[in-house]
């Protein structure tokens, strides 16, 4: 019942507030009629008992902040990155699709929600001064990545590297495996594991580049095999790590960046004959590339006697996402 009467005052709140606003139309707009009467059948269903509730509400962005596991580098956001919204919104009046939080269950001064979903939009607000639309949704920290992994896997405003530290983060505290995190997601372990790899890429190529947000998959695929420890491989590694410190600060493109790395290593690959090998994560298996000039390939596998059928095949198809 408590919850029931701070939910109506902050509605008839944020409705009062609402009236006030030279932003967004109420009575003008028969699509926000249309939204008052849906919230007047959810009132009538949370009274009733038949339906969860989940109150979307216009707030003051000072009332935010974005959960700290959060999927995107906000700092990184601008007017640049943000600008198809910013001209959305403007357009349209209105913030259209609400971002998601969660109640704080400790208040931090003013601050009483928690961005889950919606970082683009609360920055672009913020930019407008506008108020931030918003659904509250009582989410556990597993749920709250899973739901923003759902929301931005298919957005390309979200980069490779973002989400493959979200990636490497959620592995650490919700799963035990990449099995179980890939179960979970409903992905491939060997399209996790591509993610996973940019994770890992040393400090000094993540530094080479001018901006996160330009390191591709492809990039951490191709570096891969000029990373590992052998001793046969040692100056591929020297020589990229010190091409990237060399790179720092310069501020090429990311397509310049992996360039100027691999560019490093082909006198060293040619001589020792690794530019199209490739290794499985457990080092069980190496698979060598052939490249023909009909365009056919040649696959050589070379697998240690411990090496499983499995082992085989994700590497397999790991590198056939790369051609394909």
């Amino acid at each position: 019942m408590n919850k029931n009467k701070v939910f109506f005052a902050e509605l008839k709140q944020n409705i009062e507030e609402n009236k006030a606003q030279p932003d967004i139309n109420i009575e003008n707009s028969p699509k926000r009629e249309n939204k008052f009467d849906q919230g007047l059948n959810l009132t009538r269903e949370i009274m009733s008992g038949s339906k969860v509730k989940t109150p979307r509400l216009l707030v003051e962005p000072s009332q935010c902040k974005i959960w700290e596991r959060h999927n995107r580098a906000y700092e990184l956001l601008n007017e640049t990155r943000c600008k198809d919204l910013i001209d959305q919104f403007k357009i349209t009046g209105k913030q259209e699709f609400p971002g998601i939080v969660r109640l704080i269950k400790e208040k931090e001064g003013n601050i009483k929600y928690e961005i889950i979903c919606g970082a683009r939009r609360f920055w672009t607000c913020n930019y407008l001064g506008w108020k931030y639309f918003v659904e509250i949704r009582d989410l556990s920290d597993e749920e709250a990545f899973r739901l923003s992994d759902i929301e931005n896997r298919a957005r390309e405003d979200i980069s490779d590297y973002e989400r493959a530290l979200d990636y490497k983060n959620a592995l650490g505290h919700y799963y035990q495996n990449q099995v179980q995190m890939a179960n979970r997601l409903e992905m491939s372990t060997s399209w996790l594991s591509r993610y996973l790899d940019i994770a890992d890429l040393p400090e000094e190529i993540v530094n080479a580049y001018r901006d996160i947000t330009e390191i591709k998959v492809i990039h951490a695929r191709k570096l891969k095999p000029f990373l590992t420890n052998s001793n046969n491989n040692k100056p591929n590694k020297e020589s990229i790590l010190k091409k990237a410190i060399e790179l720092k600060g310069i501020g090429y493109e990311g397509t310049k960046v992996i360039s100027e790395l691999l560019s490093v290593v082909k006198s060293n690959t040619k001589r020792n004959r690794v530019k199209n090998q490739h290794t499985s994560k457990n080092g069980f298996v190496n698979l060598q590339i052939q490249k023909f000039k009909d365009k056919k390939i040649q696959l050589l596998i070379d697998k240690k006697d411990n090496a499983s059928k499995e082992d085989v095949l994700e590497l397999l198809n790991s590198i056939l996402d790369d051609y394909f």
